[in-house]
This record gives structure tokens, sequence and C-alpha cells, in this order.
């Protein structure tokens, strides 16, 4: 006789709400209190409805479902056993809760009852994630799924499942299912009146998850001259702005009537610094509804808004913007050929249109929002939520399903830190380009750079040869110290997972070399 037992019918009751709610990727570790939930997957894998991707580490399970919500704007689920498994999922739950992405956590427990106990693998999983998830479900019986994921950022489901944990009912528990498209959830929109001719838009790396078009349009509607830290995005964006804004003079000059700004700047104290001499501050972003609610400004905005100021363009304004979007780039055109700052701005003009980039946490983001030209062509993601260097392969290999063709960018601490994500690597296109300078180059650029002990508990060189490491993976590597070998990695990947090791100058070369382009921008300015 076939029986139903109630961990199978949860698993199983779960895993069809969500394939009816549109959910299509599900990411798994593999474990026993997590059986029913990794049965059930199978049998839906199996009858083509979702892809079922099978991660045995878990914080590179939960980091590369958080790269597949970037690329998807969907709800991903991350499934796991109980105990520490759970914990390993903090760091992409915090990434996830801070930029406002769709990471949903199923987690398997023991039996209520058993907590305290002692009981083996046995934790208190309620709540383990306090509030940095929107909403959270402690069951041991079937629940109404939809209603949890009417929102946006992290889920957690904690499913208690008391054994029997397998059966032997072999109904077909997936007939007749119904799968809808998710919906998108509406803002309201607002209107401004009263806006000044000379303006300024400023916008963060995630672009506080607005659209490209939408973005440049407003930029349009209020006409100012955009200032991205993702050039990549904006052809029309003023190029090198954190070099250009770096001089206290030159942001007086270009303080503008009004200053708006989508999402969060997390990366140039140059480009903060100018906000704060803003003489009216406009803040667009959703996240302040739920996460960055402490935020300050003149007007705070969930959405972007219609003006109804009719507004001519200034073409003086724009002239004087490009007069020190010039000397900016007049600037950098002394920068050594093979250098942190030329790679950046090469790999950025190379790029294939139609590509993702994924780039890293600490230099190389700030390289490239510095360096590069202004472009369109390839869609651009990072992990700006907590900035943190965590995560950031299985991030790039997460995003890359969803792509023909994926880079990314990574520190050699990036790429160390997240190697394990390799030890079963997806099957997609992805070049992994690491900047090797054996440690932490950022450091280099701070203030604590030569104090006593800086080589040991900040420039941390670590003296491993990252080729090596990745061949012992399986995975196809190659060591470039020039441009035209880069740019053959670059024009002629076409297959699997390659690594790229970028070995550059020393970081303390790097840093002079950074300090020397602000100087001589100072330097032009001030003739």
């Amino acid at each position: 006789m076939e029986t139903l037992n109630l961990a199978t019918n949860l698993a199983r009751h779960t895993i069809r709400q969500l394939i009816e709610l549109g959910i299509s990727d599900f990411v798994l570790s593999p474990g026993s209190r997590n059986a029913p939930l990794s049965i059930a997957l199978y049998e839906a894998h199996q009858r083509g409805l979702i892809e079922l991707h099978v991660r045995i580490d878990e914080r590179s399970a939960a980091f590369f479902a958080l790269g597949i919500a970037k690329a998807t704007n969907r709800y991903v689920p991350v499934i796991c056993t109980s105990g520490t498994a759970v914990a390993n999922y903090y760091p992409a739950v915090l990434e996830a809760h801070h930029s406002d992405l769709k990471l949903l956590i199923l987690s398997a427990d023991r039996p209520a009852r058993l907590r305290k106990t002692g009981a083996n693998q046995t934790t208190n999983q309620n709540k383990i994630f306090n509030n940095f998830v929107r909403a959270s479900i402690d069951t041991a019986t079937a629940f109404d799924a939809k209603k949890l994921l009417d929102a946006s950022g992290p889920i957690h489901f904690n499913l208690q499942f008391d054994e029997p944990l397998l059966t032997t009912d072999s109904n077909d528990w997936l007939a007749g299912i119904h799968i809808s498209e998710p919906k998108e959830k509406l803002r309201a929109t607002s209107a401004l009146k009263n806006i000044g001719l000379r303006n300024v838009l400023i916008v963060g790396h995630d672009r506080a998850g607005f659209a490209v078009s939408e973005i440049v349009a407003f930029a349009k509607s209020i006409s100012a001259p955009i200032i991205t830290e993702d050039p990549l995005a904006f052809k029309d964006a003023i190029a090198h702005a954190p070099i250009l804004l770096s001089d206290e003079n030159v942001r007086s000059q270009l303080n503008p009537d009004v200053t708006f700004v989508i999402g969060r700047t997390t990366l140039s104290r140059s480009i903060n610094n100018y906000i704060l001499g803003a003489k009216r501050l406009v803040v667009i972003d959703p996240r302040m509804e739920s996460v960055d609610t402490a935020r300050t400004a003149d007007e705070k905005l969930f959405n972007i808004p219609k003006i109804e100021s009719n507004i001519v363009r200034d073409n003086d304004w724009f002239a004087l913007w490009q007069k020190f979007e010039l000397l900016a780039a007049k600037s950098i055109s002394e920068l050594p050929d093979w250098c942190e700052g030329s790679i950046a701005k090469f790999i950025a003009a190379e790029i294939k249109d139609g590509s993702a980039l994924f780039i890293s946490s600490s230099r190389p983001i700030r390289d490239l929002e510095s360096f590069a030209t202004p472009r369109v062509g390839i869609t651009t993601y990072a992990n700006r939520g907590l900035a943190g260097i965590d995560g950031n392969i299985s991030v790039a290999m997460g995003i890359a399903t969803r792509y023909q063709e994926a880079v990314a960018v990574i520190g050699d601490l990036g790429f160390l830190h997240d190697v394990a994500a390799l030890t079963n690597a997806e099957a997609v296109n992805l070049l992994l380009i690491v900047i090797d300078n054996d440690g932490g180059g950022i450091f280099s650029t701070l203030p604590q750079r030569g104090i006593a002990g800086f080589e040991s508990i900040f420039g941390t060189p670590h003296g491993i040869d990252i080729a090596k490491v990745a061949a012992s993976y399986g995975i196809s590597n190659v060591i470039v110290k020039n441009a035209a070998d880069l740019s053959h990695e670059i024009a002629h990947h076409q297959e699997g997972i390659r690594v790229v090791v970028v070995k550059v100058p020393h970081r303390d070369a790097n840093a002079d070399t950074i300090a020397n382009v602000l100087k001589k921008y100072r330097e032009l300015v001030a003739l």
C-alpha cells in the first residue's frame, strides 16, 4: 500500500506553489533533512518544469542563486538541510536585503520539539535571519506561499520535516499544474515642480532597480548631465567623474540648482563630497521604504517623478561639464600602458556587445568607474548592497546562466575567497578575468598605506599561482601580461569557464599611478 507522509506532502505542496507562481530556477545543496524537497525538485526537473542547479557548498549556492535573481528579477529559491547549512546563507541574504533582490531561502529543519534537546544538526532556525528578510515562516504544515512572496527582497521558509522523510507514494502530484507569470509591483509616481535650469543626475551602480531607458528619459526631462557609477550603461554620461570631481574648486563651479540621486553612491569619495554640497537634494530609491529608511534629502521619492516644469537645455551648463571632462581625460591619457587603470579602460572597450559583465568590489569596480569610456551594448552587474568580495565567482556564474557570453572582472583576493565555487562549476560561458596584484590593492590607496605592519594586516600578499589553482579544478586558464594577449582572450572566448590571470604591477605602484593622475588633473584645472 502506497503511503504519503507529512514531510513529502509539505515538500510537494511548497514546490508546486512556487512553480505555479512562475519560479523556474531552483538551487539545491545536498543534505538528508531536505531530502523531501530534493526529490520533489528532481521530479519537477524531470518533467521539464524547472531548471535545477545543484551546488555543493551552501555559501556558494546562495550567491549563485543571487546571480540568477539579479539577471532575471525573479525569486530564486535556494534549498539546504538543517544546522550550519542555513547559516552559510547569511552573507548572500545580507546582500539581497541591502540590494532588494529576490532571494528565497528554503531551509529544511528538524521538528520544533527537538530544539534545545541536543538533537543532531538541530538549532533554532526560526527567524535566524532576523530583520534581514521581508517575511518568514516556520512550519510543519502546508501554507500559502503567494501571500509571503508578494514583496521584494529576501524571504525565508523554514520547513520542519519529521521522519519518515521518504515515501512510497508515486502519485502524479504535478498533474494539472498551471504556471502564471510573476507580476511586478507597481509604485505610485509623484510630480515635481519648480525645478531649476541647472541640474545634475547622479546614478548609483545598481540604478535602484530602474531601467536605463527610464533614467535616460528622466535626465532629458530635467535637462541634466548624467554622472554614473556605471559608465558602461550610459553612453552619454560624463566620463571619469570621480577624477573630474576630485578638485574642490571644480565641485564648487559645478554646484547645480538641484542634485538628483538615483540609488546609492558607494564608490567615490569625490562624488559623495559633491553631493554633500547640494543646494537642493532629491533622492530617488524604492529601498527607502524598507531598507534605507534613515536616508536624508530635501525630497525622498520611491519612484522616478514626472517633471511638470518646462526646462530648456542650458548649453553653457553642459559646456562647463565638458570642459572639465576633457581635462580629466587628458590627465589619464598619460597612464602607463599596463596598469590597473589602463586595463580597466581596455576591458570596458573590448567586451562584446550583448555580453553581461560582473564587476567585483574593491579596486576593479572603482577602476572601471574612473577610467572607462562610457558606452552601451553590455549589461553590467555588481554586488553593491554591502560591497563584499565574497561570493563573486558564484554570482557571476549565476548571471552567466542567462547570457550566451559573460565576463567577470575580479580581484585576486575575491577570486580566492570564492574559489570553492569552481568545485562543481556550472555549464556556462564565463570569462573570469582576475586582476592579480598579489594582495589587497585597494588598501594602498587608503590612508593606512605605509603604517607599521601594513603588508601583514592590509596588503596580505598570498603568493599563490592562481592559474594553477584554476587548473586544479579542471578549469581552462591562461596568464596574460600585455594588452594584445588580453584582447585575444576577450575576443576569442566562446565556450565554458576560462580564467584569465592578469598580472599587474605592484599594488604600491598602482596607488602611485592613481595619485599622479589626480595630481595632473589638479594642475590642469589650475592653469
